[in-house]
């Protein structure tokens, strides 16, 4: 067998080099797991192909994944975004220019950002008149401020399926990323914003009843953090309960579990609990902790560096904690016994990572849509990633440093 470290190595660079020649993502996951099982396990690689995928985790798994994106649709096609955006959008122009990418971002999707993209373009360059560059970075940074945080995000899932605790003892660990991505926004946008402080009256009739029409939303919060549910089925409860509300034609509903049975999600999820399987019979996350150890590379830069470099070469949020944290578990911790400030560096990195990914399909479609320029986003880009990466650590060191 090859060494599990080397054979890492192999793997991801298969997995970029994929993802370079233009292979969708779920391909690419699955061909870089498949040659990580062959090089660490041999032909005992189908043993625990057949343990992983056939797990009760697995099954956790694929249920939360198809919960939200059916929550996603539903809540769509029923036009709760839009009731609510009405309602910010008159309370204050610089408000609505922060607040309604994030609302957007309550609902995870493939290239979401285009979705607020969309609603704000008039509202960006004609009723603000910002610039495009800084249109581009408002709507995309604040898309993704709620990664950390809301049980929604594929990674959040992920992370807990794989270290083995619940989403709510995960958010533990990773609110300081989203408060310092909050943070470090609004200490780029908010003096530029100033400058343009208007009002957008809009009638919008009783705003008590736009702010009640957000109720999923709450019923999500209440049954996770409250109730204490089990995300799976907090998620599935919500979107029945959604699915409902809205009514959708015959149509319409086959339409929203086609889209949450895509067959690219349910690979990806199966891919990553065969690696996941893999690490623990090869014993990978012993080796790789051993060789941080026996060459005295620190172990928190490692902890930071890998999943940065994953997720900002795959734009992936589910692929940096589905590919790097099954080999930090041993750093990481597991079940109740989770090391918060570990996980929160590992999280943090891998989600800034994603964040400046160049090939991050929200930052492509938001720059198509506004005809903003690479070089004048990462402008505000870099500084805010580097200032939400010292808010976060910094935090993190308060909180539970030794």
């Amino acid at each position: 067998m090859v060494d599990p470290v080397l054979s890492f190595a192999i793997s991801v660079a298969i997995l970029v080099g994929l993802l370079i020649r233009k292979q969708e993502v779920h391909v690419a996951i699955m061909a870089s797991t498949l040659v990580f099982g062959l090089l660490t396990l041999g032909a005992g690689m189908i043993d625990s192909t057949v343990k992983g995928i056939l797990t009760y985790s697995t099954l956790k798994l694929f249920i939360a994944f198809f919960s939200a994106l059916f929550l996603s649709y539903m809540m769509k096609i029923a036009g709760i975004l839009d009731k609510m955006t009405r309602l910010f959008a008159s309370l204050s122009c610089n408000f609505a220019s922060i607040f309604v990418p994030s609302l957007v971002g309550l609902i995870p999707m493939p290239g979401g950002a285009l979705v607020s993209a969309m609603m704000l373009k008039e509202h960006y360059l004609e009723r603000q008149g910002l610039d495009s560059d800084f249109a581009s970075f408002l709507n995309y940074w604040f898309r993704h401020i709620w990664v950390p945080v809301w049980p929604l995000f594929q990674a959040l899932i992920l992370t807990a399926v794989i270290l083995n605790t619940p989403i709510v003892r995960v958010i533990e660990s990773t609110f300081p990323a989203a408060i310092a991505t909050i943070g470090a926004g609004l200490i780029i946008s908010y003096p530029l914003l100033r400058r343009r402080a208007r009002s957008c009256e809009e009638r919008v009739g009783s705003r008590w009843k736009l702010v009640v029409a957000g109720w999923p939303f709450l019923l999500v919060v209440i049954l996770v953090f409250v109730v204490r549910l089990p995300v799976e089925f907090a998620l599935l409860i919500t979107a029945l309960a959604t699915a409902a509300y809205a009514r959708p034609s015959k149509d319409r509903l086959v339409e929203g579990v086609r889209f949450a049975l895509s067959p690219k999600i349910l690979l990806v999820i199966v891919a990553v609990m065969m690696y996941r399987q893999y690490v623990f019979d090869s014993r990978s996350a012993d080796a790789l902790l051993n060789f941080m150890v026996s060459h005295g590379i620190p172990i928190m830069p490692v902890v930071f560096t890998l999943p940065f470099v994953i997720g900002a070469t795959t734009a992936g949020e589910f692929v940096f904690a589905g590919t790097a944290f099954p080999l930090l578990i041993n750093v990481l911790g597991t079940g109740k016994a989770i090391n918060d400030l570990a996980l929160l560096v590992g999280y943090t990195g891998g989600y800034i990572g994603v964040m400046l990914s160049p090939v991050h399909l929200c930052l492509i479609l938001t720059l198509e849509h506004y005809g903003g320029r690479y070089s004048g986003v990462y402008k505000y880009l870099v500084p805010a990633s580097i200032l939400s990466v010292m808010i976060s650590l910094a935090l993190g060191v308060v909180l539970w440093g030794r």
